[in-house]
């Protein structure tokens, strides 16, 4: 990021307490600790902690500026003690931070895709930049970096060189999605499917169905909604978009696939785009729907199926995240990262298929934010 206080001043609608309004601002944290010099320093008031008693510490460390929270008692002591620094007073520093990462987001050249879904957000966000990194210059944001604080940072960590942002939007409440599509205007948006996750705050399926939709709501008419043919609850969203719609599945799509084989080492799938099929080795355990949706992305920007399937096979699978580790005879399978019931059957699916050992052993813990929904889904899983 490279914004000049006035340009930041405009984006949040923010006052210039003190400071230089022409001096450029080279990036954004939140963490004290890890500011680099010239940054813009955003104190956010956590459940434990406020943001607004490291601005000093910030300063100290190198930051250019720092945001203050409109009214917010230790104003007066700061402009005081920090008197030749750039304050910047806003109503919301949480807020302002997207707006100055929507700021930067429209100064570049850059093709945003969203990608969303109860399932598999961050496994397709890493195949799909693999993918598009064939062809373009490509970032996305780190881990799951994926709300309304690490969306921001990373579309701020963007520079003029990149051509393409994957960009991974999780969401716990309705308005996430729809506020994150504000911040990063996404010219492609991916729903990978809709299920049970995040229960317990947003109690219904149907609720979790809105929450997610916001991101084809918020699509362009000039934009690309990908969509998962094999999820009807995903497939009743895209009547919402106004956008073009590319579609994938397994048995139908714009872009279909099969799994071909799944052994102990590795997952075959094949894909087909028009006339055309290739066969891609992917490592063992992974999903089938999880590669074609990130095939899906790299046909919405008009990549070969060549590239597709060179980026899909120099992935490789996160740590927690269907990760295969072989100690002698013996495979574990960790995918411990998170669990809803879908991701779950997904896994148990996958174990039933390793014939290959004489034996097989699944230790299954806590699904979080599933509310009631929690003891009936760990009741209905079994071992095919």
């Amino acid at each position: 990021m490279e914004l000049r206080v006035h340009e930041i001043l405009k984006a949040t609608n923010g006052v210039l307490l003190q400071g230089n309004p022409a001096l450029i601002l080279r990036g954004a944290s939140n963490d004290s600790r890890r500011l680099s010099p010239g940054e813009l320093f955003v104190p956010l008031k956590g459940a434990t902690c406020d943001g607004h008693f490291f601005i000093a510490d910030a300063f100290a460390r190198g930051a250019a500026a720092a945001f203050i929270q409109r009214h917010h008692p230790l104003s007066a002591e700061l402009q005081k003690h920090c008197s030749h620094k750039t304050l910047i007073e806003v109503a919301d520093p949480l807020r302002a931070l997207g707006d100055v990462a929507h700021a930067w987001r429209t100064r570049l050249s850059l093709t945003v895709v969203a990608i969303t879904g109860s399932n598999g957000k961050t496994t397709t966000k890493e195949m799909a930049w693999h993918i598009v990194n064939q062809r373009f210059s490509a970032f996305r944001n780190p881990g799951n970096w994926n709300n309304l604080i690490g969306l921001p940072l990373s579309l701020i960590a963007a520079n003029r060189q990149h051509q393409v942002a994957i960009l991974e939007m999780g969401m716990s409440a309705r308005g996430e999605i729809q506020r994150l599509a504000e911040i990063a205007v996404p010219d492609i948006g991916l729903i990978t499917n809709i299920g049970p996750a995040h229960l317990e705050q947003l109690h219904t399926i149907e609720n979790i169905m809105a929450a997610k939709g916001e991101l084809f709501a918020a699509l362009r008419p000039e934009g690309t909604a990908v969509v998962n043919q094999d999820d009807a609850r995903v497939v009743s969203l895209a009547h919402n978009t106004r956008a073009h719609v590319v579609t994938y599945g397994i048995s139908a799509g714009d872009v279909r696939g099969m799994l071909s084989s799944d052994t102990r080492t590795s997952t075959i799938v094949s894909i087909a785009i028009g006339g055309e099929k290739v066969s891609v080795t992917l490592p063992a355990g992974l999903c089938v729907s999880n590669a074609l949706a990130a095939a899906a992305i790299g046909h919405a920007l008009q990549m070969p199926l060549a590239d597709i399937k060179r980026g899909l096979e120099q992935f490789q699978p996160l740590s927690g995240r269907m990760e295969f580790i072989t100690l002698g005879a013996v495979t574990i399978i960790n995918d411990a990262y998170n669990a809803n019931p879908v991701s779950v059957e997904r896994s148990l699916q996958t174990l039933s298929l390793m014939k290959n050992g004489s034996r097989r052993i699944a230790v299954l813990g806590d699904m979080l934010e599933l509310g009631a929904e929690a003891a009936a889904s760990s009741a209905e899983e079994s071992i095919p």
